[in-house]
């Protein structure tokens, strides 16, 4: 007989339960009562299995009854603190969370269903994977939004719907929720949207070498032409990120960089990008920096890769083998916001970076903060030791340049050597053949 376990060993797995609507939608409208004036939110998330019908094709009903019995004790583990895991459908489960304090807490509530629902399965040793759709409905909180237990449900079908519409790991019903947070959902969504009909863009701010003062690099930085909303980056970035699209976005950055880059190719420009830690992590992000780089006909050495200390410190070891593999291919590898993160030299001997980026919080400042001045001399000095050149950002003046060069700081970037311009604006900054004077420090 064909046996399921989760760990490659037998389990006691409890049986199947029923479909059972009517107990969802009775503990539903207890939870909805109770939190009626503590300003708190009822949540509802309905997680819709994908493609199950293939599982119970592939391994007979019973196979695929003993499954979900297994995925319906995971769920209610995550329940067992909330209001209870039910099944409303042939796949389809239901989690009742309440109460949620802020629902900006949902990203996590939707990774932990998510990791629970792709924990591999094993049917006779065999690996099987699942994945699902979640739709989240909300009410109450601070503005005290109202909703009844059937209309909750249905808000929570028609997300889960939306989410697999939009092949999104997950959605929230903007019906469900207060105003402030119906905003917000509804620019995520936006955003969703807008990576999907290609509306982003990138700007290039320049780096110049401090021994010359001529342009060497630039940093792409994504924009989004949004007249209702003014969203830095890092906002942006942000909300890519818990959209769950943050691998279609870095595809989408690297083969714009690489293919506009190829627009100033002769000024010899070393072209950089940011690294999300959920890319890093990516068994595609290889795959898809090579192809890139094939596709266009770049030069490996025209690509740096900027990565924080904090992404790689999610997991060392992956972080080390996925960055060596790509700096293997000869694209450059920085580390960005250094100093910014916990700096060990335990791990840091190991990570194989070529430049090292001193965070702008500590440039903007060392002029008149002595510690700041230290933690800039000290970066360049782990620079020297470990033979990495280094960049220092946010140079707004041209004091701060000076002294840096001084110091021995390879690159500079900030606002005093150029803002981030669209690709036609920077391509015709480099053809001017600027060279940006580096004066004496007066200090």
């Amino acid at each position: 007989m064909t046996t399921l376990s989760a760990n490659k060993s037998d389990r006691n797995i409890q049986p199947l339960g029923q479909v059972n609507r009517p107990a969802l939608l009775a503990a539903l409208a207890k939870n909805l009562a109770s939190n009626e004036y503590n300003h708190q939110f009822t949540v509802l998330a309905l997680i819709d299995l994908k493609q199950f019908a293939q599982i119970n094709q592939r391994f007979g009903y019973l196979i695929g009854d003993q499954i979900l019995a297994e995925l319906q004790q995971r769920l209610g583990a995550i329940a067992k603190k909330t209001a209870g895991c039910y099944r409303v459908d042939g796949d389809k489960f239901a989690l009742i969370i309440s109460p949620l304090l802020n629902l900006q807490l949902l990203p996590l509530v939707a990774k932990k269903i998510i990791d629970q629902v792709s924990r591999l399965f094993y049917i006779a040793e065999q690996p099987v994977a699942l994945e699902a759709n979640i739709g989240f409905a909300a009410c109450g909180g601070p503005e005290g939004t109202t909703s009844s237990a059937e209309k909750m449900l249905q808000n929570a079908e028609a997300a889960a719907k939306k989410a697999r519409h939009l092949k999104q790991p997950y959605h929230v019903s903007e019906a469900s929720a207060p105003q402030r947070a119906r905003q917000q959902i509804a620019l995520k969504q936006k955003v969703a949207s807008a990576l999907a009909n290609n509306s982003f863009e990138l700007f290039y701010q320049p780096q110049i070498r401090l021994d010359n003062g001529r342009p060497c690099g630039a940093e792409g930085l994504v924009r989004w032409n949004q007249r209702t909303h003014e969203i830095s980056p890092e906002q942006l970035v942000a909300l890519i990120e818990q959209s769950g699209r943050m691998d279609e976005f870095f595809y989408w950055t690297i083969n714009t960089a690489v293919r506009e880059a190829a627009q100033w190719s002769e000024h010899k420009i070393t072209t950089a990008i940011n690294l999300s830690a959920s890319c890093l992590h990516s068994p595609e992000l290889f795959s898809t920096i090579e192809s890139s780089l094939n596709l266009w006909g770049a030069e490996p050495s025209s690509l740096c890769i900027e990565v924080t200390e904090s992404t790689i410190q999610q997991d060392l070891n992956q972080g080390f083998q996925t960055l060596n593999k790509i700096k293997q291919l000869g694209v450059k590898i920085a580390i960005d916001d250094f100093g910014t993160g916990y700096s060990s030299l335990e791990y840091f001997k190991f990570i194989p970076a070529d430049k090292l980026k001193i965070d702008k919080s500590f440039v903007l400042n060392m002029l008149s903060n002595k510690i700041d001045m230290d933690i800039v001399k000290l970066i360049l000095d782990w620079g020297v030791r470990f033979q990495m050149e280094t960049i220092a950002e946010g140079v707004e003046d041209a004091e701060s340049m000076a002294l840096l060069a001084e110091l021995g700081c390879t690159f500079a970037q900030g606002f005093y050597i150029g803002k981030a311009m669209p690709a036609a604006g920077f391509r015709q900054w480099l053809d001017s053949n600027p060279v940006i004077p580096v004066t004496e420090p007066s200090l």
